[in-house]
């Protein structure tokens, strides 16, 4: 009965009502959009990111990692990479070899990272092909010797264009120089300026023949995933199947530079050795050594610098700033969104407070008449509640519907794009929010609604039933 009665006492004054709850709906709207927005620039940045730049994980030889040198490969690749791929979960594997070279044309150079791949393997795992310039540029087809890919802000600066010939100045695995010149049969244009400016890609075969590697060696297994961002699991198995940990006198070296407690780096130091651990070995190792709060407070760190063997490393790890803003979305909903609906409890406070005003009279009949406090105050609650759902529920409707149409098709930010294409993001925006960020919108609105009902609700029992019949 007092639900009844609540929701028909918020339509007593329609007007009034329509107003808070117009603009509970319009403050929701343009907040939700908002932080849609937010996230969609995220998700393209993040999908380009993966499926062109980085992959979902990466592994290395861990000494790679830290000097970069053509040396340091990984072993076997080709067993480890059928290894992989029997992970539930993977959706392609491909290998790559990598080395910093100057790249030279007729009328300019410039340093480059030079990428080698597996085209048909490598179409599996980046979207590279799908972004080449025109009709004209071939993705590493179209001459049977030595031909290159590169980046549309590189072939500005070295004023390139297809079939243009560009020379590659390296040292091979035995130190020696060596110069060849390719053929430039592509030129591709990404969402991420620095990613064109920097990166040519070869063939696998050719960086073979010109390197002096062999066929089972790679600097770099790229992985990714059906659910590409969803790696921790996998990372977490590959660490455990792969990595090797030692704490030899390089380990210690890097433990000085690391900013690890003094008493943490004599443990270290007091096990010293050219032993190998396993993931497990090595954790119970620092288990017993370490006191628990050390173990817990610098594991991940030690775990860093003691590392050899294969790294593995994640998404997350290998774009750190990525991982950073998508962490931080959903606390910007809460924040965004929070302080929409901080700003309207206050109006919602104040149009509650005028109803309790205008009925001093009647609300102090019906405690007179028996009707408990508890029952009054129960009554105004509803009322808040009824009046915050109704403007919640409206707005987050009105927030679907208008998300799902500018995700359909998309907001264009070409006028922009020379800005954030500098900073590596698409310039067409689809926003976009889960079912959870809606859950999570319609439950602030049921806190907003309870929280603000409070104070109206206990003004209204504080009152005298004698003196609230009398007033007027």
């Amino acid at each position: 009965m007092i639900l009844s009665v609540a929701w028909k006492n918020i339509w007593r004054n329609k007007v009034r009502s329509l107003v808070v709850i117009m603009a509970i709906c319009f403050g929701l709207l343009g907040g939700i959009v908002a932080v849609a927005f937010m996230n969609g620039l995220l998700l393209g940045r993040l999908n380009d990111a993966i499926k062109i730049e980085v992959s979902s994980l990466q592994l290395h030889q861990a000494a790679y990692l830290e000097n970069n040198e053509i040396k340091y490969v990984i072993k076997d690749a080709g067993k480890i990479m059928r290894n992989i791929e029997k992970y539930p979960g993977v959706e392609a594997v491909s290998k790559r070899f990598k080395a910093e070279v100057m790249v030279s044309s007729n009328r300019s150079a410039t340093g480059a990272m030079l990428i080698a791949v597996e085209p048909d393997k490598e179409k599996k795992v980046s979207e590279l092909y799908k972004h080449l310039v025109d009709s004209t540029s071939k993705y590493l087809e179209g001459i049977k010797r030595n031909p290159i890919l590169i980046g549309q802000q590189l072939a500005e600066k070295l004023k390139v264009h297809v079939r243009s010939k560009l020379m590659i100045n390296a040292v091979d695995i035995n130190g020696e120089s060596i110069q060849p010149v390719f053929r430039v049969v592509g030129i591709f244009h990404t969402q991420n300026t620095g990613f064109d400016k920097s990166n040519v890609f070869i063939r696998y075969d050719d960086a073979l023949r010109l390197f002096g590697f062999s066929n089972d060696e790679a600097h770099e297994i790229a992985v990714l995933m059906k659910d590409m961002m969803e790696t921790d699991d996998i990372g977490l198995a590959l660490k455990k199947e792969y990595t090797r940990f030692k704490i030899d006198r390089k380990a210690l070296l890097r433990t000085r530079n690391d900013s690890i407690p003094e008493a943490v780096f004599e443990k270290l130091k007091s096990i010293e050795s050219d032993k190998e651990y396993s993931y497990y070995e090595f954790n119970l190792e620092m288990k017993q050594i370490l006191k628990p709060d050390d173990y817990t407070n610098y594991l991940k760190q030690i775990q860093a610098v003691a590392e050899t063997g294969i790294d593995v490393s994640v998404w997350k790890t290998l774009s750190p700033e990525l991982a950073m803003q998508s962490t931080w979305l959903d606390f910007m909903m809460f924040i965004f969104v929070g302080i929409i609906l901080l700003a309207l409890g206050f109006g919602i406070v104040n149009t509650m407070l005028m109803v309790v005003l205008e009925r001093v009279r009647e609300i102090g009949m019906l405690i007179a008449i028996g009707m408990n406090r508890k029952k009054v105050f129960t009554m105004i609650m509803y009322e808040t509640v009824f009046l915050s759902l109704t403007g919640g529920i409206t707005g987050i409707v009105f927030s679907w519907i208008t998300i799902t149409v500018l995700n359909h098709n998309g907001i264009d930010l070409s006028s922009i794009s020379e800005g954030l294409q500098a900073i590596g993001y698409p310039t067409m925006i689809y926003p976009s929010v889960d079912f959870n960020g809606y859950l999570q919108v319609a439950v602030m609105v049921v806190l907003t609604g309870i929280l603000a009902s409070v104070y109206p609700a206990w003004h209204a029992i504080r009152l005298k039933p004698a003196e609230a019949i009398r007033s007027d």
